[in-house]
C-alpha cells in the first residue's frame, strides 16, 4: 500500500493537484477501479462506508413508496415505478457499472421532481 501511496502522491505533485482536488480524483478513481474489476458482472452500488453491493432496484421502489408514505403522498406503484425507471436511464446513460449510494439519491430527487412529486422530495431531502 505505502508503493501505491508514493505513486499517486507522485502524480498529484506532477501534476499540481491541490489538495482540495485530490479527495474527489481519489473518490472517482475508486468508482473507476471498482468499475473495471466488475467489468459487465451486473450494477453494483458503493455504499457510504466503502462496501459494495449488488444493485437492486427494489430498494430505490420501497424507498421511495416509505416517503411518500411519510409525506402523505399517495404515489400509486405506477408513479413509484415511473421514477424508478427515469433512475434507471439515468443510471444507463453514465455507462458504468459501479454507483456511489450518493449518486443514486441526487438521481432519485432529479426524478421527483421532474415528474412533479415536490411533497415527496421535500420528505425524500429530509432523510
Amino acid at each position: 500500500m505505502e508503493d501505491l501511496t508514493k505513486v499517486l502522491l507522485d502524480y498529484f505533485e506532477g501534476n499540481n493537484v491541490s489538495p482540495n482536488e485530490v479527495s474527489s480524483v481519489l473518490e472517482n478513481l475508486k468508482i473507476d477501479v471498482l468499475d473495471k474489476m466488475f467489468g459487465d458482472e451486473g450494477e453494483w452500488v458503493l455504499k457510504k462506508l466503502g462496501n459494495v453491493e449488488a444493485f437492486d432496484k427494489e430498494k430505490i421502489f420501497n424507498s421511495i413508496a416509505s416517503t411518500s408514505d411519510e409525506a402523505g403522498a399517495g404515489m400509486t406503484r405506477g408513479d413509484i415505478s415511473l421514477v424508478v425507471e427515469d433512475v434507471l436511464k439515468k443510471m444507463k446513460s453514465i455507462r458504468r457499472n459501479v454507483y456511489p449510494t450518493k449518486e443514486i439519491r441526487g438521481y432519485v430527487k432529479e426524478a421527483l421532481e421532474a415528474n412533479g412529486y415536490y411533497k415527496v422530495l421535500n420528505q425524500y431531502n429530509k432523510k
